[in-house]
């Protein structure tokens, strides 16, 4: 059974999935895509454990096998020719893509554990690129508590993750 045990396999799951996840994402761009190949990445190594395959190191075995559907994927979709047109994750080692997506995974459980009201106006700032204007007439809000709804957000991201991304922290 791969070295190790259906608990163990369920605990690195657990643990793996949303990072896989968000590390697929940052190469796809799109969730649904992202979380397939994340899943079959999953039943493919289940099926080799069930086979008595064994598999060294899970995590970066793991890591490894998403980041190659994931270029795989974008490139039978013509979206991209080689891998080298995706330089943002060749030029991190593997256990610095590892250690990114794990961050990209405590910021995102921070962005979720916002206020509801809070995390869609900081999300429709940051992820989306709308000005605070936009956000107040889409949402019938004054800008004021926008500003305010926004200034709460990041504090509390800034209190709770460890690294905030200048992603999405630098102006469009």
């Amino acid at each position: 059974m791969c070295g190790i045990s259906s608990e163990e396999f369920e605990r690195n799951f657990k643990s793996l999935y949303k990072p896989l996840c968000l590390f697929s994402l940052r190469i796809t761009t799109n969730p649904d895509d992202a979380e397939d190949i994340v899943q079959q990445a999953f039943s493919d190594a289940w099926t080799k454990c069930k086979e008595g395959e064994t598999i060294d190191n899970f995590k970066a075995y793991m890591y490894r096998t998403v980041r190659n559907r994931s270029l795989s994927y974008l490139s039978q979709t013509h979206l991209i020719q080689t891998a080298e047109e995706f330089p943002e994750t060749e030029d991190l080692s593997e256990e610095e893509q590892i250690y990114e997506a794990e961050r990209n995974a405590r910021l995102w459980e921070a962005i979720d554990k916002l206020p509801p009201a809070r995390r869609d106006i900081f999300l429709m700032a940051k992820r989306d690129g709308m000005k605070y204007q936009e956000i107040a007439d889409s949402l019938q809000l004054s800008i004021k508590t926008i500003e305010n709804q926004m200034g709460k957000a990041l504090k509390t991201l800034r209190e709770t993750a460890t690294r905030i991304y200048t992603f999405f922290f630098c102006p469009a």
